[in-house]
């Protein structure tokens, strides 16, 4: 089934609840039904057929929302564009969907207008002058649209990965697999149409696209979007519309924590999710004091759409820096010994590998990629996940660290989210980092950025006291602010670019 119908279902049932906002505008369930079938209706009148590719160049918005859903409605194929790829990137990613048309705003409509691919004939643009206005097509193609039909095993959305270690990568999602990600997070977290969630993780990337924009679709709840990463903005519109829900990723928790919440009424909230990197033990306890509602983690991939592991608010045990138990009836996670393949035992680590509902069918134009990515094991499918993980006797899941992240240093292998651990306990530490250093005696050697009121003698005496030897950073450095990807995570990459 297309997923495009569950707006229209949501729609017939509660045809005046609010569906969408963002800081210019609201829209009912009606009015957004009614948007998407007015874009698609403009869509055919221009020529994109069902099967084209639909690039959305645009923040979080209603105009995101409506074009994305009025495109799968058409039978096209959406796909969101980084905010932050830079000319080349934009037009990489452009020639390589084959986008036929692309939405985009009048702040970025001169570059949008100067890009060159083999495909794109159609420029549309909210709130500008080039291509066709966004708004006079809604207006002008307003009417009923019938949904293009498509099967579960159907491609309905690519999302790209944020490029950071090489070219982005388009990741495929079938409608089933949107399906099976939303109605099992809606299950999961109990979500009714009650329910008002805070949409402030970028919708070009599956935190903010799939955690909760998609899913709050499928159970009819609000969600209100915000363009980019502002702490007061978030804080104010959580007061103001009595948010239930807010899905962060780690640094962004760790801001509100340094700035505090004070002034704004945050009674509302009840729950918070957090994924996208791990989230400093340390400062679990932290947030869940200061916003007064349960902190829940939870884990996923571009790759698993992203659905794989979550804590649920009626689970009877949480556990500290665990991940949750596997998302059991969407998929299967397998850990296994990264040179034997074998499956490791309980509490030892390895590689988790997923299979299941929410799993990609692979990467767009990407076959050598494909044959890596993917693995067979006892007649399955499974997806390697590149994260070092183990599994307690509880079935909770802990994530260890990136396969890729880890440090060789002295023919020992050290995790730095162990190291990183300990430095967030120390005192006056709001963010840090461990990456490793080429050295030609011990092959690498750890490094750690911090960021805080604190000195480099704390930060050793604080490792030396919980650490063995070797595992103890050689150099610590003390900055300003430490780099974030596009999606707010941690930059490595731009660390060990630095050490270089």
């Amino acid at each position: 089934m297309n997923f495009a119908n569950y707006l229209d279902m949501s729609a017939a049932e509660a045809p005046d609840d609010l569906a969408v906002t963002d800081p210019q505008r609201d829209l009912t369930y009606r009015e957004l039904a009614g948007e998407t079938d007015a874009f698609a209706n403009a869509l055919a009148e221009l020529g994109v057929d069902p099967g084209d590719r639909v690039a959305l160049y645009l923040p979080n918005s209603t105009a995101f929302v409506a074009a994305y859903l009025g495109a799968m409605k058409r039978g096209a194929i959406p796909f969101p564009i980084n905010m932050r790829f830079e000319g080349p990137e934009v037009e990489y990613v452009l020639d390589d969907a084959g986008a036929s048309a692309l939405v985009t705003v009048g702040q970025f409509e001169d570059v949008a207008a100067s890009f060159e691919t083999d495909d794109l004939e159609h420029l549309v643009v909210a709130n500008g002058e080039r291509g066709h206005d966004y708004a006079s097509l809604v207006a002008e193609h307003a009417g009923p649209h019938e949904i293009h039909p498509r099967k579960d095993d159907e491609l309905a959305e690519l999302v790209y990965t944020s490029g950071t270690t090489g070219r982005p990568k388009g990741v495929k999602h079938t409608h089933g697999n949107l399906a099976a990600n939303a109605h099992g997070l809606v299950r999961a977290m109990n979500w009714t149409s009650d329910e008002v969630c805070l949409t402030v993780c970028p919708c070009f990337h599956v935190s903010g696209l799939n955690v909760t924009t998609t899913p709050f679709i499928v159970a009819g709840a609000t969600n209100h979007l915000l363009p980019q990463w502002d702490i007061d903005l978030a804080l104010s519109t959580m007061s103001e519309r009595d948010v239930t829900y807010a899905f962060f990723i780690p640094t962004m928790l760790v801001d509100i924590i340094n700035q505090g919440v004070e002034g704004y009424d945050l009674s509302a909230l009840e729950t918070v999710g957090v994924g996208g990197s791990p989230m400093p033990k340390e400062r679990i306890d932290a947030a869940e004091e200061l916003l007064d509602s349960k902190l829940l983690e939870g884990y996923g991939m571009t790759e698993t759409t992203p659905l794989a592991a979550i804590n649920t608010p009626d689970q009877d045990v949480y556990k500290a820096g665990s991940i949750g138990p596997p998302a059991r009836e969407v998929v299967d996670v397998r850990i296994e010994d990264p040179d034997t393949k074998e499956p490791v035992g309980t509490n030892e680590k390895g590689e988790m590998l997923w299979h299941g509902d929410t799993i990609t069918p692979g990467y767009l134009n990407l076959p050598e990629v494909n044959e890596e990515a993917f693995v067979e094991r006892e007649g399955k499918r499974w997806l390697r996940s590149g994260d070092v993980a183990r599994m307690d006797e509880d079935g909770h899941l802990f994530v260890e660290d990136r396969i890729d992240d880890m440090i060789i240093t002295g023919g020992e292998n050290v995790y730095p989210r162990e190291v990183e651990e300990v430095l967030y306990g120390v005192e006056g530490v709001e963010e840090a980092a461990v990456v490793g250093a080429p050295d030609d005696r011990l092959g690498e050697r750890i490094v750690a950025f911090v960021v805080g009121d604190v000195t480099a003698d704390d930060l050793e005496a604080a490792c030396r006291g919980t650490l063995t030897d070797y595992k103890v950073p050689k150099e610590f450095r003390v900055v300003e602010e430490l780099p974030k990807t596009s999606t707010r995570k941690m930059d490595k990459v731009a660390l060990r670019d630095r050490l270089e």
